[in-house]
């Protein structure tokens, strides 16, 4: 056998962070709406239909001004603490992939890093299983950086099954924001939302006998399981009970826990959308200072920063960043 000369490796999400990949706005366009969205909000499906198909910094200037700063001051808050920082492409190499599926679905959202791929042990996956059929496009921007740090590497590479062009809400989608890892415990969020029971499926039988892979429901207008349940060290679980119609999952019940009150002015449900540093150090949102002082009270060092214009696009810390190393 090769030798190995890159270790790939994720066991769970609190164990210290080393490597990642975080993507860049400058691709992103307005999209059209869809029904695979319909969890969009009035006021964003009223924009969606007026600028659909234009650059998004052309249309909402000062919103990409933020959402870009955002970004990259999360960046500085990896790299300051050590952890290898990656970056997707910028831009499609060709246009044949920065208009991949359009007929379908036009737009671009290509910084979510976290739905680039997601590794469980030494198992990469490649995201190219989205709900949303313009969210597909963006392994084109991925892969061609991914790949070669898996040359020479541990990392057992697979690509989801794509699901098929002509849109079917039963087909086979995967949503690396409803994934959270607990060892052998692999939770998966479901509402019809994003990842569907075919997805989930795949997934054990890809993960095999080795792991467990749990399904959690959440309430039909939740979005990913990451955003409203976060294991941030082993026996401590952060969550919004009103959001779990059935509850936590079978380990978790004995785990210490957080239970988050969803506030009038949190439209978006992001609060457990943080980012574990290591067992001891997490990123929160400057916008959910509330959960920051719960972290706080259980010996927790808070790195805060303004997400205030990524979580309106989908993304907090965890959503931005793809994980490909932590230590065990």
């Amino acid at each position: 056998m090769a030798k190995v000369k890159h270790e790939i490796g994720v066991w769970n999400d609190w164990g210290k962070l080393k490597e990642v990949m975080v993507g860049y706005p400058d691709a992103t366009v307005v999209t059209d709406y869809h029904s695979s969205i319909s969890w969009m909000t009035e006021k964003m499906k009223k924009e969606m239909k007026k600028n659909a198909g234009k650059i998004d910094s052309e249309v909402f200037p000062e919103n990409a001004k933020q959402l870009k700063k955002q970004i990259e001051d999360h960046v500085k808050i990896l790299e300051d603490f050590g952890v290898k920082v990656h970056r997707a492409l910028k831009h499609f190499a060709y246009p044949e992939e920065a208009h991949f599926l359009d007929d379908v679905q036009r737009g671009c959202m290509p910084f979510p890093g976290e739905d680039f791929f997601r590794v469980i042990g030494n198992n990469v996956i490649l995201i190219n299983a989205l709900r949303p059929p313009f969210r597909r496009k963006q392994i084109y921007l991925v892969r061609s950086v991914l790949e070669p740090l898996l040359k020479d590497s541990n990392a057992r590479y697979v690509a989801c099954p794509p699901p098929s062009p002509h849109y079917d809400e039963n087909d086979l989608f995967l949503e690396n924001g409803d994934v959270l890892l607990d060892g052998q415990n692999v939770y998966v969020g479901f509402s019809g939302n994003s990842c569907s029971e075919a997805g989930i499926a795949w997934l054990q039988q890809f993960l095999g006998a080795e792991y467990k892979v749990w399904t959690v429901k959440k309430a039909k207008h939740a979005f990913h399981l990451g955003g409203i349940m976060n294991i941030p060290r082993p026996g401590l679980v952060f969550y919004y009970p009103e959001l779990l119609p059935e509850g936590l999952p079978e380990p978790l019940k004995t785990f210490e826990k957080v239970k988050i009150k969803i506030e009038k002015d949190d439209q978006w449900c992001f609060g457990c959308n943080n980012l574990s540093i290591d067992e001891k150090t997490v990123i929160v949102p400057a916008e959910y200072e509330k959960i920051a002082a719960q972290y706080r009270q259980r010996g927790f060092r808070v790195i805060s920063s303004s997400y205030g214009m990524t979580i309106p696009y989908g993304s907090g810390p965890r959503c931005l960043t793809g994980v490909l190393k932590r230590d065990r």
